[in-house]
């Protein structure tokens, strides 16, 4: 200890250094007591404006959503003006749709398929549609969803033009129904009503006609790819300012994940460009009403009594400042202010200023 005291008194440069190392600890202090990460309630509508994914750019990326075996992961009920097609770069039809469509085949095997729209024949009669619908469950006895990835890829969606959508689910299979109806409840598909003729096409084989019956797929992993399109390109299918079409849905209408991602597709491996985590271990967040637009796709973050913390680019959104609390306080303001930033300073200068005057 002797020789410590020594040492210190003997050396300006280490004082110096010493004094150095105090003065940044003091300004890290300082900075983390002003940027400490906030628990928030929510929903936030300035959150919600964050959860956003360009076109191309970002994903959206549920982290373990909770949806069991057999539950919805995504809906869409047609409606008028409103023409569904999909594609999946890997997928299979189920026996009763496989020996519907192919009598006498084998078992299929997963390949690209496509369920999309045909020709009109003929003149509407009616300036309805015939109405979509898609159910894309977890499959049974399937493993848990690690990551549900929700994104857009076509750049050429315009403001004009369809909404798009793609879907993966990582090496989980989900379960796909689709069926393809008239809008008169209880009547065969009309023909020439937009929409209601559909085709399934395999491996870019030829394309079958579909019968007005529900087509049953299994995707044992990769992308579905969703379009809508307006039946009548000068009636668009989407609303409000902002051009979004909000028909489709997560789950039934809800899912719930203990942390939502907006991930750049280009660099995943950065910190994400938002990151909302649910505040406190098995608790979860409310994900709803998903949006599409022609350059973007957004989900609505949480519900009331939901808590979280959030991130972007590896930096708390919502601090709790310190520093800000103890400036409000005028006895702890007068103490920073008048005794330990004054000693801090007497402090530096005698030990590392010795000849400066008092």
């Amino acid at each position: 200890m002797a020789n410590l005291k020594e040492l210190w008194r003997g050396s300006l440069l280490l004082r110096r250094i010493a004094a150095a190392s105090v003065i940044a600890l003091a300004s890290l202090l300082v900075y983390l007591c002003s940027h400490i990460p906030r628990t928030i309630s929510l929903p936030i509508d300035d959150l919600n404006e964050k959860s956003e994914a360009r076109v191309g750019e970002a994903q959206i990326v549920l982290e373990r959503p909770e949806i069991a075996e057999d539950d919805l992961v995504l809906s869409y009920v047609g409606n008028k003006n409103e023409i569904a097609d999909i594609w999946m770069e890997n997928a299979m039809l189920e026996d009763s749709s496989q020996h519907l469509l192919f009598p006498g085949s084998g078992a299929s095997s997963p390949s690209a398929m496509s369920y999309t729209t045909g020709s009109v024949t003929g003149k509407p009669k009616s300036d309805d549609t015939c109405h979509t619908t898609i159910e894309i469950r977890r499959a049974k006895g399937s493993a848990p969803i690690e990551s549900l990835k929700i994104y857009q890829s076509d750049a050429t969606a315009g403001a004009q033009r369809f909404r798009q959508i793609v879907l993966d689910a990582g090496k989980t299979p989900v379960e796909l129904e689709v069926h393809t109806d008239s809008p008169t409840a209880g009547t065969m598909i009309v023909d020439n009503l937009p929409g209601c003729h559909k085709v399934l096409t395999v491996s870019g084989g030829r394309p079958v006609d579909l019968p007005p019956i529900p087509i049953h797929l299994l995707v044992p992993s990769g992308k579905i790819d969703l379009h809508f399109n307006p039946a009548n390109p000068s009636l668009p299918i989407w609303t409000g300012k902002g051009q979004t079409f909000e028909a489709v849905s997560l789950g039934d209408g809800t899912l719930r994940a203990g942390r939502l991602e907006i991930r750049s597709v280009s660099r995943p491996k950065d910190a994400a460009n938002l990151d909302v985590r649910a505040a406190g271990s098995g608790q979860g967040i409310t994900f709803s009403r998903l949006k599409l637009g022609s350059e973007m796709a957004r989900v609505d973050i949480g519900r009331d009594s939901e808590k979280a913390k959030s991130y972007a680019g590896g930096s708390s959104l919502y601090n709790y400042d310190l520093i800000a609390a103890i400036q409000a306080n005028p006895i702890l303001s007068f103490a920073f202010a008048v005794v330990l930033v004054p000693a801090l300073w007497k402090w530096v200068r005698k030990n590392c200023f010795p000849d400066m005057s008092e």
